[in-house]
């Protein structure tokens, strides 16, 4: 019989070290990858992108990429390190919560100032419901080339790391579907973005053992 440490020396003796680097470079080519091809869909959809931003003015425009942009940032930073076995992540991932918090405040301080009669209208908007199918449903494409991507890396929990790509891939469509959306309010941008990519971050959750199984 072998001894474990000549069977390990076998399965080893061909492996080439990675460059440094590449594991990032390989996720982040196929998150942006992914989102070009989310982005291709949702044209197809909704039209030529920034038609919206004539209407929604350039603040709120900003703010709401800035939100998808840093939520995407944050969620694929913590993927990588769950990506890797012997990375703790365990506080890190209260990074997470930072652009939430932020947004959910800016929606409390506005929510203050708007009149009763008005508040339905700017937590609900006119597109509740197709925000959250969109980042949802364009937020697949994204989550294929993670799981494409996680085919060089060895995950070992995989239910963390299934929700952290979910977080990140409905993070990445709510980027992409900003370019798009027609409302105004940090109080619609809290409440139905943040719905999108929690949803996103359960598909992950419910699929990443069976996806990342390595």
């Amino acid at each position: 019989m072998i001894a474990t440490e000549d069977l390990i020396r076998n399965l080893s003796a061909d492996l080439k070290p990675s460059r440094p680097g590449m594991a990032s470079l390989r996720l982040l080519s196929c998150v942006v990858g992914g989102a070009v091809v989310a982005l291709a869909g949702i044209t197809l959809v909704l039209g030529s992108p920034l038609g919206a931003v004539g209407y929604t003015g350039i603040p709120a425009f900003t703010m709401k990429l800035a939100f998808a942009a840093a939520m995407t940032a944050a969620s694929g930073i913590l993927l990588l390190a769950a990506g890797r076995p012997g990375q703790q992540i365990g506080f890190h991932l209260t990074w997470l919560l930072l652009p939430l918090f932020v947004v959910a405040a800016a929606a409390v301080m506005e929510l203050a100032i708007t009149a009763p009669q008005l508040r339905e209208q700017a937590w609900l908007g006119t597109t509740w419901l197709t925000c959250i199918l969109a980042i949802v449903g364009f937020s697949l494409p994204v989550l294929g080339g993670v799981v494409w991507a996680f085919r060089r890396l060895a995950p070992t929990r995989l239910r963390l790391t299934g929700f952290l790509a979910g977080i990140t891939s409905g993070s990445a469509a709510a980027l992409v579907y900003a370019l798009y959306c027609p409302e105004t309010t940090a109080t619609f941008l809290a409440s139905w973005y943040t719905a999108g990519i929690v949803a996103a971050g359960l598909i992950g959750l419910l699929a990443g053992p069976r996806l990342l199984r390595w």
